[in-house]
């Protein structure tokens, strides 16, 4: 313990300080209350969707020295992990599996030291955490997979950048790339479902068809009093019954019109006429 004496006095020797010596005074855990009845009764159907979702593959880091790690599956069976793992990245080649778990791990930062392995570790829960992001996205095939990365390394910039922009008001830069970076996200999300949707060409035939229309007219040649009902046998007999047009010459004959006669048999009857008068 440090004297003091000599540090009221001012001269403080710095082999005399206990820099390891932590206070006696530990915070308490503040009351928690229960929980209302209406979210214990949400609890049950939570529970039902949360196991039915699947489980995505987690990962265990061993030390490897020189800040390196080792891969090892969180259980004991490792060929079940493999096939989390084919799933998660929708493929079957070891070659690519491995490959985005380095290009993962390359994402994840140191997170503390370990005084035993003597080296820098990464956090496990992180790197975890990225397997589930591109394991939820389900993807069918290696692209998928590779968009489904891309998207988790965007998402950890977006949020770092938009952390920064938040605790520096001033910092505008950080802001204007932090909205970048989520366009970009947006983006690759559109791009994503795009690919997945199945694009159906619509085909539109034309036929012509030639069609022959034949107009037949039946005349009545029986005579004018039979018309079987047609509207012009009516029409022809309402003018039978009308009478002729009076004319001035004594057989009471109708009044000459001209026709295919001409101009000289118009005259003539205007000459007959009028010698009459």
């Amino acid at each position: 313990m440090t004297d003091m004496t000599g540090m009221q006095s001012g001269r403080i020797d710095p082999d005399e300080l206990d820099v390891t010596e932590k206070s006696a005074r530990v915070r308490q855990p503040r009351n928690r209350p229960e929980p209302r009845d209406e979210l214990k009764q949400w609890a049950d159907g939570a529970e039902k969707r949360v196991r039915a979702r699947s489980i995505p593959p987690g990962i265990m880091l061993e030390p490897a020295g020189f800040d390196k790690e080792h891969w090892t599956a969180p259980h004991s069976d490792d060929d079940l992990w493999s096939l989390q793992l084919a799933e998660a990245f929708g493929t079957r080649s070891q070659a690519v599996m491995s490959m985005f778990l380095h290009q993962l791990e390359a994402l994840c930062r140191p997170s503390h030291w370990d005084d035993d392995a003597r080296q820098w570790r990464l956090d496990e829960h992180e790197y975890s955490a990225m397997i589930a992001l591109v394991d939820t996205v389900k993807p069918r095939n290696e692209i998928e997979a590779a968009l489904a990365a891309q998207m988790v390394a965007v998402h950890l910039m977006t949020m770092k950048v938009a952390a920064r922009a938040l605790r520096y008001d001033a910092d505008l830069q950080s802001a204007a790339t932090a909205a970048k970076l989520a366009r970009t996200f947006t983006l690759q999300m559109a791009e994503l479902r795009a690919g997945r949707t199945k694009r159906q060409t619509v085909r539109q035939s034309i036929k012509v068809r030639k069609e022959l229309h034949q107009h037949v007219h039946y005349h009545d040649t029986r005579g004018a009093g039979e018309s079987h009902g047609q509207p012009h046998g009516r029409a022809a007999r309402a003018a039978d019954k009308c009478a002729a047009l009076p004319s001035p010459d004594e057989g009471r004959d109708a009044l000459p019109l001209p026709g295919a006669e001409g101009e000289g048999a118009l005259q003539a009857a205007r000459r007959k006429i009028a010698r009459r008068t």
